[in-house]
Parts: C-alpha cells; structure tokens; sequence
C-alpha cells in the first residue's frame, strides 16, 4: 500500500513541478528569439493561452535575453513611482505616474513587482481590464516560480531570476528554529546558476539563481 501511496504521489506531484532545463532554455531563446517574442506577446495580452512550458521559457528565458531594465532601474525609479504606486494612489496620483510606469513596464513586462504595482495604478483609474490583465500576468509569474520546483531537495530547488526572490525564501524556515539555527551554503551550478540552501533546524529550502548573478 505505502509503495502505491509513493507512486501515485509521484505521478501527481512529480507532474506538478516543472524541470527547469537552464542550458536548454538559454539555447532556445539565444537561437530562435522569435520564439521568445511571439510569446512575450501573447503574456502582454492573454497570459492564460501560454502553457506552463511555454512560460518556464518566456520567464527563465528572459534571464538570457536584454530587456533594457535592470532591478537598479526599478529602484532608481522607485521613489517617483513605486512608492506612490504601492499605497494605492488616488486617481489623480495614478494619472500623474502612469505614463512613466507604463514605460518601464514595457522595458520589463515580466517583472513581478512592476506587475503588482500597475494592477494597483490601474485600480485607482478605475481601469477594470487593464487592472484584471496585470493580476493575471503577475499571477502566471508568480506560478511560474512555484512551479519550478519544490525546494525540498537539489534535483527540485525552486527557480528565480532575480536575487531578491532568493533571500525571499528564507521566510520558509520560519518556526523551524532560531536565528542561530539559521546557515547558508552556496555553490555555482555547470549551467552558470547558483545554487543556495537555506536550514534552520530540520528544515532546509534550496533555491536556484537561474544565470546566476547578473
């Protein structure tokens, strides 16, 4: 019964997670970029159409492909706009940062945090379809990254692509023991990835910085 158990786990959870394939995915993009852009298009405008396979690719991929806009834009930017944007503006205050958020959404429109922050500026312009396709977009991110993997395990890390979203699993651990519990172990991948593991107490999470660092 526990070997039936094991299988039928395997083959619902074990489909579940995806294989994040760095070296395949680099090689697709960088040799067929029309690919990447055809789908880079489709998540613009109907995210829900890309398969799971497609979008590991678009995601992951993009870590391969110049978008113009790097984390330090976002943070350069953040004072003027994403600051505003995060505590829900008024109408007129949305007005004023659109255009400028737009911009940098156009340059990174695969970026989580310009995703959630548009869904809000579009809220307050009292933008329904705008609003509900920047929801939509962040959430195919968000299972995108879920989905990669579970982090119990080397062969299952979980995959990101910005440094940030590293450090974010640390949240994991929590309850699972103290601060001087806590390690940290890195090493760089074949592919040029990164791998880090994170423990506290019994409790351990791996996370893979697809690319590695930029």
């Amino acid at each position: 019964m526990n070997k039936l158990f094991q299988i039928i786990f395997f083959l619902i959870f074990g489909s579940y997670f995806s294989q994040i394939n760095v070296e395949e995915i680099k090689k697709n993009v960088t040799e067929n970029p029309q690919e990447y852009n055809t789908y880079l298009e489709t998540f613009k405008k109907d995210p829900e159409s890309l398969t799971q396979q497609q979008m590991n690719l678009l995601y992951y991929g993009s870590r391969f492909m110049g978008s113009g806009h790097e984390m330090s834009d976002y943070n350069n930017d953040y004072k003027e706009i994403w600051k505003i944007a995060e505590k829900k503006p008024s109408k007129s205050r949305a007005q004023k940062i659109l255009a400028k958020a737009e911009a940098a959404y156009a340059k990174d429109p695969l970026n989580k945090s310009i995703l959630s922050n548009m869904a809000r500026i579009y809220n307050s312009l009292d933008d329904k379809a705008r609003n509900e396709l920047a929801v939509t977009q962040y959430h195919a991110v968000i299972n995108t990254i879920n989905r990669s993997g579970d982090g119990n395990s080397e062969d299952s890390p979980i995959c990101v692509i910005w440094p940030g979203d590293v450090t974010a699993q640390i949240d994991s651990l929590i309850g699972y023991g103290t601060a001087a519990d806590f390690k940290q172990n890195m090493k760089f991948l074949p592919d040029g990835s990164m791998l880090t593991v994170y423990s506290m107490g019994t409790k351990k999470i791996f996370v893979k910085l697809v690319g590695g660092f930029r």
